[in-house]
């Protein structure tokens, strides 16, 4: 049963993943070309990810709580698809519009904390969860690739009124989870779980790991902004945005490549993945602060390169440490502190170029801060877990 519900959980995410690349294109382009303004794709972001710190720490532990998490997926993406169709019926009124992002949102943590705490049940063999991680970030990563460039080209001909194929990809993925709605996932505990790594810090490790999360998160979620500021005077910058989201994708996809080979090659563990990520993508953010075409690729490239190694090796850090009946509790305070920085640092950085700051000399200060916050986090980490 395991073993099914994780290949219907790869399917569903296929399916989420193309309902993101219409959603991740059409509705950020629908803003910029009603408003002209930078603001308002800050406002997308903050909209979009203001969910992730609220719902996390609640989702993640009620879903500790209930077997009935394969019903909670189907109501999620059910509840989706409906709030796809009417975010195109309140396009042009845009406090409804963000409103209906924020929902959308909210379910999303459903589906992600439903096939989080799958992969956790499975094993707890470190090379293990590592590759069960990749595969799911590979097969989305294919997705992506294709869908992405084939989004942005139907974003710029059909616009918000795309959002109507996302509702249709959300309520196939509904469907396809029926025959399993009732299926109760328990999770009962072994002896390897009970002694599975419990580590002991301090309060004030605590604090300065919080501080250098935030910190790096902050400077990662400049990204962004740069981007759109370097593609948002050019003609049909929809279809180069699809592109630029497709090579990203591929820089994700040799990444999760890559780490299931390492993990079982050379048994590097995940510490010094996570630093490699962390720095890969603080090298990204300074290369997108030009507006230059070869950066602005290298930057995107690096970008979801460093990212996705940083993402399946956080992942499978959680799982293998935590301990399975709080494991979404854990991970959604976590997720929720992450996310928190981020509205606020494109918030400041959107800000700060409409105010006529110098685009590089801030991706600059961005990558700096990136980079301290990557060494303190290996310093802090590596006293931690030896």
């Amino acid at each position: 049963m395991k073993q099914r519900l994780y290949a219907l959980f790869l399917l569903t995410t296929v399916l989420r993943i193309v309902g993101d690349a219409i959603e991740g294109v059409s509705l950020p382009w629908h803003l910029l070309n009603k408003t002209n303004s930078l603001l308002s794709i800050a406002g997308y972001s903050l909209a979009s990810m203001l969910p992730w710190v609220i719902f996390p720490p609640l989702i993640g532990n009620f879903l500790d709580r209930t077997e009935k998490k394969v019903r909670l997926a189907f109501l999620a993406l059910f509840a989706q698809s409906f709030l796809a169709i009417t975010l195109v019926r309140f396009a042009q009124d845009v406090r409804i519009f963000y409103l209906l992002i924020s929902l959308i949102s909210a379910l999303d943590t459903l589906h992600r904390y439903y096939g989080f705490s799958l992969i956790a049940f499975m094993t707890l063999e470190e090379s293990e969860l590592q590759k069960l991680n990749a595969k799911v970030q590979t097969i989305g990563g294919v997705t992506s690739l294709f869908s992405f460039p084939i989004m942005g080209y139907l974003a710029y001909l059909f616009g918000i009124k795309l959002m109507l194929l996302d509702a249709l990809f959300l309520l196939i993925g509904a469907l396809l989870l029926v025959p399993y709605i009732n299926v109760s996932v328990r999770r009962g505990e072994s002896r390897k779980e009970k002694e599975c790594l419990k580590i002991e810090i301090s309060r004030k490790i605590v604090f300065a790991g919080i501080i250098l999360i935030l910190t790096f998160n902050f400077a990662i979620a400049s990204a962004r902004i740069f981007i759109f500021n370097a593609l948002r005077t050019l003609a049909k910058g929809e279809v180069l945005y699809g592109l630029l989201r497709s090579l990203g994708t591929l820089g994700s996809l040799i990444s999760a490549f890559g780490i299931v080979f390492i993990a079982h090659k050379f048994r590097i563990g995940i510490l010094k993945p996570l630093v490699i990520g962390m720095m890969l993508e603080s090298l990204a953010v300074l290369f997108l602060g030009f507006s230059l075409l070869p950066l602005l690729l290298a930057g995107v490239l690096l970008l979801s390169f460093g990212g996705e190694i940083l993402n399946i090796s956080f992942d499978s850090l959680f799982q293998k440490v935590i301990p399975l009946e709080r494991l979404g509790t854990y991970r959604g305070v976590f997720d929720a502190l992450a996310t928190l920085i981020i509205p606020i640092s494109q918030l400041t950085f959107a800000w700060l170029i409409e105010k006529g700051f110098n685009v590089p000399m801030l991706a600059f200060i961005a990558f700096g801060a990136g980079i301290i916050a990557t060494l303190g986090f290996y310093v802090i980490v590596s006293d931690v877990i030896g």
